[in-house]
């Protein structure tokens, strides 16, 4: 590092700005924001008012965005939530509601509009779907579908490809009412078992081949392990993705059938029309997973309503997009919960925040079913970080070292990243942070900051309940279960979640 003076907080805060919104407001978020302003008769300036009204007036916000986003419904709400519910209750969102996840996200109609751009490994071309290709195949599934049995509620799963037999399965299940889960090919058969085993899925769809990295896989060998593994399969349906069904082999497969056998059950004298079922908000539409470092993974349900709003919201508002643009979409199916692995530091404790509607987890076991909804207020906290917050801009600034580098007792610059640490930890302070100085390594001061805020079981499990508990003024019995239990009075008494 050359030996010019290094540059303190307040002169990279006020660094160069590389880009600034259009001063024009022409963006969905300010069209929102004009419209909540004359309905509700606010004088919202700017997005930090409109912010701060979506804080304080959830409720309101949500039936604003309810009404600009343009939801298909065949019936609407009779509240959006109950804002009397405390910290421990469970809400109700968009009550008395009923609409359809699929019927929302085919209800455009322009024909011959592309709705999929399809590329996949091992072929140049890039293959393109109209909304009414979609359409009528969607159909077909679904026809099928209910010609087989499956009835709202029951599970689909794929074992297969992001691509789009993918969203066509999906769809025709969501039209149905049925609940869509998935994983990956690349997924061994434990790690598909320890998922799928849990949700019982009556209908399997999957490839015989997939081509990584300019290799073909066969995936019938661990598919016929899946299979046997999911003894309340009715159906497993083979779809040839590399090679022609002729060459394909699947008598060793229990139940099994090509996907065209398939989709001709569900065809009579004439093609299959698409059907809608009218659903609660509330209503399960995706089983997603968590990744299982910690114990079997756990099963989480999306509802439709909140899945259908929560990324309308996300697309409309926060990345201005509308049915022209295209939106780049590159991974797996692998089931893994985006929405929960999100994570967002920050140096403050939210106080008047709820998760977003429809969010829970749901256990599946042979012979019984529980549910148990989360999702009731939400806090958000975390340690005061050394992440400056621009007065200007209400940007914030991550702090960091660069890598292999210790942190002076002042602080280090790697380009714009600066890390300041004190050389003791304050009195009183969690037993984590003991070996901490301020020759510590990042990685060392991170481990400690959260581990002197975040409550861990003995087995190295972040807790969630408990901190809810304590939050909400209940006891918490076996503390001797945590690692860290004094974190969990942190989270005692707090003064801005008195009569919360």
């Amino acid at each position: 590092m050359s030996k010019q003076a290094r540059p303190g907080l307040e002169e990279i805060m006020e660094c160069q700005v590389l880009w600034e919104p259009d001063s024009k407001k022409n963006t969905q978020m300010d069209r929102f924001r004009t419209a909540v302003g004359a309905a509700c008769g606010l004088a919202l300036e700017n997005y930090d008012d409109l912010y701060r009204w979506s804080v304080e007036s959830y409720s309101d916000f949500w039936a604003e965005f309810w009404k600009f986003s343009g939801v298909v419904f065949s019936r609407t709400y009779t509240e959006v939530v109950d804002t009397s519910k405390g910290i421990a209750d469970i809400p109700e969102w968009f009550k008395g509601s009923r609409l359809n996840y699929a019927e929302n996200l085919l209800r455009h109609r322009e024909h011959d509009r592309v709705a999929l751009y399809v590329a996949r490994e091992g072929r140049e071309e890039i293959v393109k779907v109209t909304f009414e290709e979609l359409r009528q195949q969607v159909a077909l599934f679904a026809a099928a579908m209910r010609k087989m049995g499956v009835k709202k509620g029951d599970r689909v799963v794929g074992y297969l490809p992001n691509g789009v037999h993918a969203v066509e399965a999906m769809l025709a299940a969501a039209s149905i009412g049925a609940i869509w889960s998935s994983t990956s090919p690349d997924f061994g058969v434990n790690g598909v078992l320890d998922r799928f085993s849990q949700i019982q899925p009556k209908l399997i769809f999957s490839v015989e081949a997939v081509i990584y990295n300019g290799k073909e896989h066969g995936h019938l060998g661990k598919l016929q392990q899946v299979v046997k593994g999911l003894p309340d399969l009715k159906r497993v349906v083979v779809i040839p993705y590399v090679t022609s069904r002729e060459k394909i082999d699947i008598s060793k497969i229990p139940n099994s059938m090509f996907l065209d056998d398939f989709l001709a059950c569900g065809t009579g004298e004439q093609a299959p029309q698409l059907e809608f079922e009218q659903l609660p908000f509330s209503h399960p539409l995706f089983i997603v997973f968590s990744s299982g470092t910690t114990g079997a993974p756990k099963c989480m349900v999306h509802s439709a309503g909140g899945t259908l709003i929560q990324h309308l919201k996300e697309h409309m508002l926060h990345s201005n997009m509308t049915h022209s643009d295209i939106l780049l979409y590159y991974t797996t199916v692998a089931p893994t919960s985006s929405p929960a692995s999100w994570a967002r530091m920050c140096p403050f404790l939210c106080t008047k925040a709820r998760s977003r509607p429809g969010t829970w987890p749901w256990l599946w076991r042979p012979g019984m079913r529980k549910e148990r909804r989360c999702g009731a207020r939400a806090a958000s906290w975390c340690a005061p970080s050394p992440s400056p917050a621009n007065p200007r801009t209400s940007g914030t600034t991550r702090t960091g070292a660069s890598t292999g580098r210790r942190i002076s007792p002042n602080s280090q610059v790697s380009g714009l990243m600066v890390t300041t640490a004190e050389s003791t930890p304050r009195q009183g302070a969690s037993p984590c942070w003991a070996g901490v100085t301020a020759r510590s390594t990042p990685m060392e001061y991170a481990l400690a900051a959260r581990r002197s805020t975040t409550s861990y079981t003995l087995n190295g499990k972040k807790v969630e309940v408990a901190v809810k508990q304590v939050m909400s003024g209940k006891a918490v019995e076996h503390r001797g279960a945590f690692s860290n239990p004094e974190t969990l009075d942190l989270y005692r008494d707090i003064p801005e979640l008195r009569d919360f």
